[in-house]
């Protein structure tokens, strides 16, 4: 571990330089942009002549959610051929009898692949006529469903939290996307296109439409969900550099996507409802890091704009909040963790963003945004704990993120952002445990006895060309300080650098 901890110098630099980024991005709050998305220099509306209404089907989405789930446990059982798959009465009656307990599957898989399978119980009842709220219940419902009764491991709490809140988010957010694309008045190949795009970003809805006949049926009307929404949609690609660690020119090169959106006006307080206005990023790599490394989102359960004067306007709201970081080791060096690991799967708060926008004399749009969150379900790089395909600490705690921006001209863009988490692990494992006699599925812990407070800033400087095509360079600072009972304090910083090319759909 000494490769990886600093030294009180180093330390105390590393202090010094975090108090002068958040210096910097109060003193130039109108100079900065928050979480590195892509400024809605210029939205594009996405209008529809008609609002489809689908008949609430409580039932038949229930029917699917079900449905899903004996899908995915046959494909286990019967193709994979996985053991936890081997479910019978006797297995069930043990897990009623087992309760839950906290699980240890890898990152991946607890907090990124539950998330996403909660967003198909959760678009299951989307797509079926239920709204947001009555939406809810399916995707707790589906996760009750599969951890009791389609699983020989004993229920896990975390999948349950993190399917059914991080569910929420991403189902929300897939189904908006997907409205987007809808278009009943379309033939040929570029209707084929626009089905084949909706069920890829919301399975469920896809299949749905293809139950229903929807797919292929030739409407005088396109037929989405929404009428009239502002977006601004990016998708970019270009190289990224991720150092081993601060200071270091050493690290691993891989080929970079990724999806910006911004969704809908926040200042919009009429009718509100949640996810009127959303932001969310997709970050993924090609060689060297996981395919799926960053995913944000940011969605408005309720906002009120507060203040308004001239081209000014301050809305607060509560928000929820979905944030997954991922890296590996890099094979080259002789680290051995990865150079981060961050999730807030579960988390929701309070928020306010402000606008000033563009006046005759002036040509410069001001943004900035403040967020507080409560995080029921959390997660962090563990340095010592190695639990199976498990290295990381689950918890609870507390974030807080804010930023702002700059865009001139509609054209160039400066952009900050300081994210701040603070996740406790409160369920350890004994210190003197054997570990050569622990079966991972059996031991019920969160991880080391800790807390972490981990920070991710970033700046890009961004140019939007006349037309879609844009250009972005960014640099992102990740440092994590682990306070452990039972082992020696780890501090650790790394870096990355991206430069990237986007079009603007």
């Amino acid at each position: 571990m000494t490769d990886i901890c600093r030294s009180n110098s180093n330390y105390r630099h590393m202090k010094l330089k975090y108090l002068l980024i958040i210096f910097l991005s109060i003193f130039t709050f109108r100079y900065s942009y928050s979480q590195e998305y892509l400024p809605q220099m210029e939205s594009r509306y996405f209008t529809s002549d008609s609002i489809s209404v689908l008949k609430p089907k409580p039932f038949w989405a229930a029917g699917e959610v079900i449905g899903t789930n004996l899908a995915v446990w046959a494909f286990d059982r019967y193709v994979v051929k996985e053991s936890w798959a081997r479910i019978n009465w006797n297995t069930i009656k043990s897990n009623f009898k087992r309760g839950p307990v906290w699980d240890s599957d890898k990152f991946t898989t607890n907090l990124f692949a539950h998330p996403y399978h909660g967003g198909l119980y959760f678009n299951a009842a989307r797509s079926n006529g239920l709204n947001f709220w009555q939406s809810i219940p399916y995707s707790a419902g589906g996760s009750l469903m599969w951890e009791f009764f389609m699983e020989t491991e004993a229920p896990s709490i975390n999948d349950m939290m993190a399917t059914t809140f991080g569910g929420v988010a991403l189902g929300e957010i897939t189904y908006r996307l997907s409205d987007l694309f809808i278009d009943n008045r379309a033939t040929g190949w570029e209707r084929v296109g626009r089905e084949l795009l909706t069920g890829i970003i919301s399975p469920m809805r896809g299949i749905n439409r293809l139950i229903t006949g929807e797919s292929w049926k030739r409407r005088s009307y396109k037929g989405r969900s929404y009428s009239n929404v502002p977006v601004n949609l990016i998708l970019s690609m270009g190289l990224r550099f991720l150092a081993d660690e601060e200071k270091s020119r050493k690290g691993s090169s891989s080929l970079h996507f990724d999806l910006a959106l911004n969704y809908g006006n926040p200042f919009n307080d009429e009718n509100y409802t949640p996810y009127e206005w959303f932001r969310f990023k997709l970050g993924m790599d090609v060689i060297n890091q996981p395919l799926i490394n960053q995913v944000n989102a940011i969605g408005a359960l309720w906002g009120k704009n507060i203040w308004q004067k001239d081209n000014r306007s301050l809305m607060f709201g509560i928000f929820q909040h979905f944030d997954y970081y991922d890296s590996d080791i890099n094979s080259k060096n002789s680290q051995l963790i990865a150079p981060y690991r961050i999730s807030e799967a579960a988390a929701a708060g309070l928020g306010a963003i402000y606008y000033k926008n563009p006046d005759p004399g002036n040509k410069t749009l001001v943004y900035g945004e403040l967020y507080t969150n409560g995080v029921a379900l959390g997660a962090s790089l563990s340095d010592y704990m190695k639990l199976g395909e498990r290295d990381y600490n689950l918890g609870s705690g507390y974030s807080i993120k804010g930023g702002a921006g700059l865009i001139y001209n509609k054209q160039l863009a400066l952009l900050l952002n300081l994210e701040n988490y603070h996740i406790f692990t409160w369920k350890e494992y004994d210190p003197d445990l054997d570990w050569s006699t622990v079966d991972p599925n059996e031991l019920s812990v969160q991880g080391d006895k800790s807390n972490a407070r981990l920070t991710v800033f970033s700046i890009l400087l961004a140019y939007q060309f006349k037309k879609q095509w844009s250009i972005a360079l960014s640099n992102r600072f990740f440092n994590r300080k682990t306070d452990y009972k039972y082992h020696d304090t780890v501090d650790y910083a790394t870096y990355d650098l991206m430069l990237k090319v986007g079009y603007r759909l």
